[in-house]
């Protein structure tokens, strides 16, 4: 199907704790395919690191509000552009709580 309708991007493609779901279309379609993590990253680093270990997805939908600090949004974007994914930032986003 995937040679005939070819993926760009695809984001949350399965239910936010479907691990397993996501890692086995991750080894299928992530060489050709963006695979973006929203809800199943929630821009939270400790949710990255395992995405990242389980080879989940290969892109981050960065959302500062989701998160709730500028620190953790940047150390999930930092650890993603480690690990060679994608970083989209979210244009949609709201304020954070971080204090300047």
């Amino acid at each position: 199907w995937l040679a005939k309708y070819p993926l760009v991007s695809i984001e949350d493609p399965f239910d936010q704790d479907d691990w397993e779901a996501y890692t086995m279309f991750q080894s299928a379609v992530g060489g050709e395919t963006q695979v973006v993590g929203d809800d199943l990253l929630v821009t939270n680093p400790t949710r990255v690191q395992k995405a990242i270990d389980e080879k989940a997805c290969n892109a981050l939908l960065l959302k500062v509000n989701q998160i709730g600090s500028v620190t953790e949004a940047i150390q999930a974007a930092t650890m993603s552009m480690l690990a060679g994914w994608g970083v989209m930032v979210s244009h949609r986003s709201g304020e954070t709580e971080d204090v300047f």
